[in-house]
């Protein structure tokens, strides 16, 4: 972030991106703050209830959910892949 010379508000919206890649049901952008939280951004193209998972890993969301994750980003990863990866399997038309 320093050395793009960004900031904050700059990083919203990332993880829409992904949601316009063929194929991708949802997606995940995890940046790691500066007192070593991790912000996790969650969207669904609305077949994967991201609320749902968000609300699991203890946040309240919507559709568009956000969350706040203790690190290292790894574990942060590990927690959201664990959560996504079932609920994106159980989709019609994709293999388990």
């Amino acid at each position: 972030m320093q050395r793009a010379c960004a900031n904050d508000e700059d990083c919203e919206g990332i993880v829409n991106f992904a949601l316009c890649v063929s194929g991708v049901e949802a997606a995940a952008f995890l940046r790691e703050l500066p007192e070593r939280r991790i912000r996790i951004g969650l969207r669904s193209k609305g077949q994967v209830n991201v609320a749902a998972i968000a609300g699991r890993l203890g946040a309240e969301g919507h559709e568009s959910a956000a969350l706040h994750a203790g690190g290292p980003l790894e574990h942060a990863l590990d927690e959201i892949l664990a959560q996504l990866r079932p609920s994106v399997a159980a989709l019609p038309g994709e293999e388990s």
